[in-house]
């Protein structure tokens, strides 16, 4: 499972004089005819080595067939690919992935991993419990995965009296006391499972009875982390909890998006710290005010980078109007912020569908909140 961990040691790789060929496949089977994604591969090197001349072109197509190699020896699991390979310094990555992503192609000094932390930024990790009176089972989901990580099951010891009186009212006081401890035990095996593996948000599945009580138990660590409380059946399959964590999870963040977007513009018009628009956020970046970046997926303009001083700047510039040094072309000026902002321990939302057609109509696709002006 994708870590922070391997995205760093992925980004601190220094090529010195080397390029990186990083390479993103949507290799879905719903979306595949035929292996079509050797053909995307094919187009995307196609495209790349037009904008690039002399040797760069002839390492491209070393690079390129070294990972055509790998992709024809073996059948792809999961629903996209992100590899990197710059075989002069002998490094080679593959990552399996189990949640979408766009295909993108880069071939330059550095690792394109912006969307690596583009998929860590909108994913948030679940926990899910499903629950009856007698039995729990924990799940944790991230990135497209599910994991069991505990089953429960309560004993009860004390036979159940058919007839009325005082031996029912017995059993049931009994069982109620021993629902509630059940249920306790649940709460405890929750805590637990939050700390050793911290998750954003829980999610309660069972029966009305049962998850109405787990909630009023809940300690305030793990309420304020409830996302949702839906029916469920103990015996339902992983493959079932993992799509209606999907689901919740997709609506989660689409609100999640359309509430940041109306912060950042409505700061922006109220003269607040925030920016909209590709220039000043970029400039607000360099300096690092940025708490909070948010970008358009699917837009992904060109830029320069400062060999001397690192601003980035939109289009295709000889010199840096900062400090004049030298420029170096960025294929993708929103992939190299996006990794500026993690470098800053800047917050990044990548955001989709209607707010990220509306961002890009305020301000190019691209704005930040801010931490000062």
């Amino acid at each position: 499972m994708l870590t922070p961990e391997q995205i760093e040691r992925i980004e601190a790789f220094d090529g010195q004089d080397a390029r990186m060929l990083s390479v993103y496949l949507d290799v879905d089977p719903a979306s595949q005819v035929r292996r079509s994604y050797r053909i995307v591969f094919e187009d995307m090197v196609k495209d790349a080595r037009e904008r690039l001349e002399g040797p760069a072109r002839r390492e491209l197509e070393a690079e390129a067939a070294r990972v055509q190699e790998w992709l024809e020896s073996r059948e792809p699991h999961g629903r996209a690919l992100a590899v990197f390979s710059c075989a002069p310094r002998t490094f080679w990555e593959a990552q399996e992935l189990h949640v979408g992503i766009e295909n993108h192609l880069a071939f330059e000094p550095k690792p394109d991993v912006a969307p690596l932390w583009g998929l860590l930024d909108e994913h948030e990790r679940y926990a899910v419990v499903l629950v009856d009176k007698e039995r729990a089972r924990l799940f944790t989901v991230f990135l497209g995965e599910i994991e069991e990580s505990e089953s429960l099951k309560e004993d009860f010891t004390v036979g159940k009296h058919d007839q009325g009186g005082i031996s029912q009212a017995r059993y049931q006081r009994h069982h109620d006391t021993h629902v509630h401890w059940h249920l306790k035990r649940v709460v405890e095996h929750l805590s637990n499972l939050l700390r050793r593996r911290r998750f954003d948000r829980l999610i309660l599945a069972g029966p009305e009875e049962a998850t109405s009580e787990l909630r009023r138990l809940l300690p305030r660590a793990l309420a304020k982390r409830l996302a949702a409380v839906i029916p469920g059946e103990l015996f339902a399959t992983e493959a079932e909890i993992l799509h209606k964590t999907l689901e919740i999870e997709r609506q989660i963040e689409r609100e999640v998006e359309e509430r940041l977007l109306e912060q950042l513009l409505e700061t922006v018009r109220a003269g607040g710290r925030a920016t909209c628009g590709v220039t000043p956020t970029l400039q607000a970046l360099w300096i690092g005010s940025v708490q909070a970046l948010v970008v358009s997926a699917g837009v992904h303009p060109e830029g320069s980078e400062c060999s001397n001083c690192g601003q980035l700047w939109p289009g295709i510039l000889a010199t840096c109007p900062s400090c004049d040094a030298p420029m170096r072309p960025v294929h993708d000026v929103f992939h190299r912020a996006i990794e500026h902002a993690h470098a800053q321990a800047a917050r990044v939302e990548v955001v989709h569908g209607d707010v990220a057609r509306r961002l890009q109509e305020a301000g190019g696709g691209l704005g930040a909140l801010l931490r000062f002006r």
